[in-house]
């Protein structure tokens, strides 16, 4: 019984990991429930691209940080099946700003901070640690430590750059809880310039590469239960926009999984 508890939550913490570290492309209210397909014209340039987002710290071509911005997405193929989730900014301030992930009636945030390097998330989080807690599996990580940013405050194609986090904290699931402690690094590559086309819209897109490793460390009941992780995806950017599209592909558990988010609708002001 002690080695199925322990098969469990093992498999339970390696969905966690990866779905948390995939939903890179989280003070809040529930986002709005009416959006737009708000578009912006093929080929815009920088200087306009950064006009819509915040001034300051928080500007970002790629990513505009308004407060009251949303993007619907749908996610399909993926290990926890088809979900979709509203993407909300909460909260801007000088430095930084608070991202509401939406799932069903469940509502999760992750922290951002903004630097002159560009926007760098605090958190694990968005919709699929939203979507496991709306189904009583409850993830608690910590980033006791990070660098490197998330979004460069520039990208242009051939960039690399990379964030790393340590992570502590618990994950509970079946009334079993196991702690956890680890490093979380994501590398990224811009390959290119690329025509999208997704339920929102067809956009001029910025093509990057997302290498995903997770080394976590598990402790039930005195047992170590390590957990690795390596996973490839791919984001489409788009100026004023934010990311419209991303894909990728991994095994979980020797099941293989290949999984499509696409933006639906989204309004940024």
């Amino acid at each position: 019984m002690e080695q199925k508890k322990v098969q469990t939550l093992v498999g339970v913490l390696l969905i966690i990991l990866i779905l948390a570290a995939c939903s890179a492309p989280p003070v809040s209210s529930p986002p709005q429930t009416q959006t737009t397909n708000t578009q912006v014209p093929q080929g815009t340039s920088t200087e306009s691209a950064t006009a819509v987002a915040s001034d300051g710290l928080c500007t970002n071509a790629y990513y505009p940080v308004r407060q009251g911005a949303t993007w619907n997405y749908k996610s399909t193929g993926g290990p926890a099946g088809e979900y979709s989730f509203t993407d909300s900014i909460m909260s801007v301030r000088e430095e930084g700003f608070t991202l509401s992930t939406q799932t069903g009636d469940r509502t999760r945030t992750q922290e951002w901070t903004c630097t002159p390097e560009g926007l760098a998330a605090l958190q694990l989080g968005g919709a699929p640690t939203a979507m496991l807690n709306s189904q009583n599996i409850q993830l608690n990580l910590d980033v006791t430590n990070s660098s490197g940013v998330t979004f460069p405050g520039q990208m242009n194609v051939g960039d690399q750059w990379q964030q790393s986090m340590e992570v502590t904290g618990n994950v509970t699931a079946f009334n079993e809880e196991a702690e956890a402690t680890g490093t979380a690094q994501m590398n990224f590559a811009t390959v290119g310039n690329e025509s999208v086309t997704v339920p929102a819209g067809t956009f001029d897109a910025l093509k990057v590469n997302v290498d995903v490793t997770l080394n976590i460390n598990a402790t039930y009941q005195g047992i170590n239960l390590p957990v690795t992780f390596s996973g490839k995806y791919t984001y489409w950017f788009v100026q004023n926009v934010g990311w419209v599209k991303a894909s990728g592909t991994g095994s979980v558990l020797g099941s293989s999984f290949s999984e499509t988010t696409e933006l639906q609708s989204y309004n940024v002001p």
